[in-house]
């Protein structure tokens, strides 16, 4: 391995090592702006059907309500906790997040597969793993822990019914991006 490599890995390693919770949910909160941009995207690279449309829409207000929940949850939280350090590793993984350029991601769509399984990609991602830990680490009430995940749940079912709603790989294909 190169030296410069191993050097660039140590200096992100000690930036992820003191970045605060507070920061944390910065980064955190611009991962759900970024998914909601995402699913925006698709919602208006499919506007010319209109189910298709709406379900990507629907899935963008998931992840505008996914936002409110970090921010609320942020807005909780003691001085003392928000200073406190975050883990690096989550840190990381959020910085490494907060890269991904959205119409990068969207320019890959051609059709009404490749929205589904970048989709697929994004639930299953990094974002969602960050999201969960600041929910379940920080939540104050039970009950309201159970809600959002229910809530999650429900997002991530959406997507999972999706082969129901517009057809399997091959007439996904069919359906193209506009």
């Amino acid at each position: 391995m190169d030296s410069r490599n191993g050097e660039k890995k140590k200096d992100k390693a000690a930036v992820a090592g003191s970045v605060t919770v507070s920061s944390l949910f910065e980064l955190a909160i611009k991962g759900e702006q970024a998914a909601e941009g995402f699913y925006d995207g698709l919602a208006e690279k499919f506007a010319h059907e209109a189910a298709v449309s709406d379900f990507w829409k629907t899935m963008a207000a998931d992840e505008r309500e996914h936002r409110k929940i970090l921010e609320n949850i942020h807005n909780t939280l003691t001085h003392a906790q928000l200073a406190s350090r975050a883990d690096p590793d989550f840190v990381q993984t959020a910085m490494e997040n907060s890269r991904v350029r959205i119409t990068d991601v969207l320019g890959m769509v051609r059709n009404l597969n490749d929205a589904y399984i970048l989709a697929h990609l994004w639930e299953n991602s990094e974002v969602s793993r960050v999201f969960e830990f600041l929910v379940m680490k920080f939540i104050v009430f039970a009950d309201d822990g159970r809600l959002i995940r229910l809530q999650v749940i429900n997002h991530r079912n959406r997507l999972t019914m999706f082969s129901q709603a517009f057809g399997e790989a091959e007439a996904r294909k069919n359906i193209a991006a506009i």
